[in-house]
């Protein structure tokens, strides 16, 4: 699994938060990984939007990638085993 961030202290840069859900993306997409491996890179996810700095000019953009983040583990939901 390409996200191996670990949950900083400080502020996430916009962009580097927008690459991230790219990989995230992906991430769901793969069949090779684990349900726990994807339940982790959302939960990654969700960790790291709550360090994104409102001030930053691209958070607008990371706003819309955690949307476009929300919607793909949304969409993935329907192939869980229930």
């Amino acid at each position: 699994m390409e996200m191996t961030i670990q949950a900083a202290e400080t502020n996430l840069a916009s962009n580097r938060f927008v690459c991230e859900v790219e990989e995230f993306r992906e991430t769901i997409a793969n069949p090779s990984f684990t349900l726990d491996e994807k339940k982790r890179a959302y939960g990654l996810i969700v960790k790291h939007a709550a360090l994104l700095d409102p001030e930053d000019a691209g958070f607008w953009r990371a706003g819309v990638a955690l949307k476009v983040a929300l919607c793909a583990w949304l969409d993935f939901q329907p192939m869980l085993e229930h």
